[in-house]
């Protein structure tokens, strides 16, 4: 009767140690939506790119046909006609909307877990759950 005692609270610690770890461990459901936001993060950046991406294809075909466009672009770089006047504007940035594609994404990575929290919360109900058992054992035979 003593060892079904300490196997039915092992048995409850053991539960509460596995579920702690499913939930709150290195690959627990708590890790798993942190890496779900990270994936959406990602998703969202790619998507930001690929419009980056498609604005610069646009202006690179433009700059290969467009003889106007190419004009004005050599004339941001300091490239001028000889028929060319200059006017010097001061506190002026030209490249103020330059592009800058996506943005660098770090991803906080997880460190271990410390699972002695885990081990001692499942000691502490392994034990309150012997307790139990004994008390309820001992209630019985007051009873008898």
């Amino acid at each position: 009767m003593k060892i079904s005692k300490l196997l039915y609270s092992l048995l409850i610690g053991l539960t509460i140690y596995s579920l702690l770890i499913f939930y709150e461990g290195d690959t627990g459901l708590k890790a798993l939506a942190k890496v779900e936001n990270y994936r959406k993060v990602l998703n969202d950046n790619l998507d930001n790119i690929r419009d980056i991406n498609e604005g610069l294809t646009v202006e690179f075909d433009s700059l290969s046909t467009d003889n106007d466009l190419i004009k004005l672009k050599a004339r941001a770089l300091g490239y001028f006609e000889r028929e060319d006047h200059l006017v010097h504007i001061t506190n002026w940035n030209p490249d103020y909307n330059e592009y800058k594609p996506g943005h660098v994404i770090k991803q906080e990575y997880l460190t271990d877990v410390d699972e002695k929290s885990f081990r001692l919360m499942a000691f502490s109900a392994t034990l309150f759950s012997l307790i139990i058992l004994i008390i309820a054992e001992m209630s019985k035979k007051t009873r008898r």
